[in-house]
């Protein structure tokens, strides 16, 4: 996903200085600004309004370490921390965080991914962290990897799940499947929302110059998807699903809205279906609730996905949605109601429900406000982040450090 500078703003929030002099680490695979990105950094700006200490341990070179950098929060580079499997790399990058944490003394370190969860734990656990926290975003042991994959996995998730105090899970499906595979218990787990700046994108009006800028033109029915250009995210599909629909729907227009390493690939793909005048490109933008703004209707059709933080943005906008039934996205999409469901890597399935809201505007009017409606408080930046310091001030008062947590 691609964020606004808006969606990252938490505001003021009660307790602001709860965690006065209380240092925390939060240890990230890649510096992208997708949903486990934002996610960090909404948590850590959150946090440092409140009186933490915090610093971000990630790979160094992208969009999330600047914004880091830019909010005036540490960052410390772990060059080897790289989303391959790739056993000296790995062994490099745990002894750069295990010489991190234990220098840098802090109180709580807190994991995200799979990749950073594993090493970051366990470096936590040698360095003897106070309290070591995990927010799971999604696992890698889904459909889509071969059964050996799946398999070291989910053993890995399992042993790293003893080395944290609590993990965070982003969405109910998430949690039930984290049950399923005994990754860990009920008691060891919260769940708590993976929160959006709602504000942000409620009332926002489609600008007429923008969509020249983009080269959408009056009559156009937008169809837009809002990701990183990354494996797994459905792209292809989307693209093979609008060249079907684009013969009865001259008209139709994609925008393509993010950046990643398959962006060349899919511009090729794209003119290979056809769709060179069709599908538009945006790359990076900072501006998403006002190209939001511009979508007759939002897509995620993600092969697997954690939870779908630009569901619940879309759904704020009062876009109706299409997304595949896949990890959170089914706790978020009220099927019939507030979008429409498909099998995820169904072109067909998707062709329909597509077509389905481009020939009734009725339904898309209807289902994008029964999204905002379905848009609350849960789903809030503040009330993910009060969520989380709860976490915090538990974990840190059963190591006597609870009186320093107060309001």
């Amino acid at each position: 996903m691609v964020l606004s500078i808006a969606d990252l703003e938490v505001g003021e929030s009660p307790g602001r200085k709860s965690l006065s002099g209380v240092r925390i680490l939060h240890v990230h695979t890649l510096p992208v600004l997708s949903g486990s990105g934002a996610n960090t950094l909404i948590t850590m700006k959150g946090s440092r309004d409140c009186g933490a200490e915090v610093s971000l341990a990630c790979a160094p070179g992208g969009r999330l370490e600047e914004e880091v950098r830019r909010e005036g929060i540490g960052f410390l580079p772990i060059p080897t921390l790289v989303q391959p499997v790739w056993p000296l790399h790995d062994l490099r990058a745990l002894w750069r965080l295990y010489r991190t944490i234990r220098r840098g003394r802090f109180d709580i370190v807190h994991t995200h991914n799979s990749k950073a969860g594993f090493l970051g734990r366990l470096a936590a656990r040698l360095a003897r962290c106070p309290a070591i926290i995990h927010t799971v975003h999604g696992f890698a042991f889904h459909e889509q990897v071969g059964w050996l994959g799946r398999r070291v996995y989910l053993t890995a998730e399992r042993k790293a799940s003893s080395w944290c105090d609590r993990m965070i899970v982003v969405s109910q499906p998430l949690r039930d499947w984290a049950l399923r595979a005994r990754v860990a218990s009920a008691e060891k787990m919260r769940l708590i929302y993976s929160g959006i700046d709602i504000d942000a994108f409620s009332g926002v009006q489609a600008s007429a110059d923008l969509a020249r800028s983009l080269g959408v033109k009056p009559g156009d029915m937008v169809v837009g998807i809002v990701s990183k250009l990354w494996e797994g995210k459905g792209h292809d599909l989307l693209l093979q699903s609008v060249a079907r629909l684009s013969r009865q729907w001259p008209q139709i227009r994609l925008l393509v809205v993010g950046e990643g390493k398959l962006e060349r690939q899919l511009r090729e793909r794209a003119a290979s279906l056809g769709l060179r005048e069709i599908a538009l490109f945006t790359g990076f933008r900072s501006d998403i609730p006002e190209i939001t703004a511009l979508f007759d209707i939002a897509v995620l059709p993600s092969l697997f996905e954690g939870m779908g933080r630009v569901v619940l943005e879309a759904m704020a906008a009062g876009k109706p949605v299409v997304a595949s039934r896949v990890g959170g996205i089914p706790d978020l999409v009220q099927d019939g109601v507030t979008g429409l469901l498909f099998p995820p890597g169904d072109v067909a399935a998707l062709t329909e429900q597509l077509g389905r809201l481009l020939n009734d505007p009725d339904l898309r009017r209807r289902m994008g406000e029964a999204g905002r409606r379905q848009v609350d408080e849960r789903f809030s930046a503040q009330a993910m982040v009060a969520r989380i310091h709860e976490v915090y001030a538990q974990e840190l008062g059963r190591r006597g450090r609870g009186g320093e947590l107060g309001g």
